[in-house]
C-alpha cells in the first residue's frame, strides 16, 4: 500500500466534481451578469422615454 492519502480513483472523482462545480459557478455568474444588464437596460429605457 502506498502512502498517498487518496487513490487515483478518488482523485479522478474529485477532479470531475471540481470541474462540474466550476461550470455551475460560471453559469451562475453569467446569469447574474445577464440579469443585471437587462435590469440596467430597462431602467435606462424608462428614464430616456423609450
Amino acid at each position: 500500500m502506498s502512502n498517498a492519502p487518496f487513490s487515483p480513483v478518488d482523485m479522478a472523482r474529485r477532479k470531475k466534481r471540481s470541474v462540474v462545480m466550476a461550470l455551475i459557478l460560471a453559469v451562475l455568474v453569467v446569469l447574474f451578469f445577464a440579469s443585471t444588464i437587462v435590469r440596467i437596460g430597462s431602467n435606462f429605457a424608462a428614464v430616456s422615454g423609450g
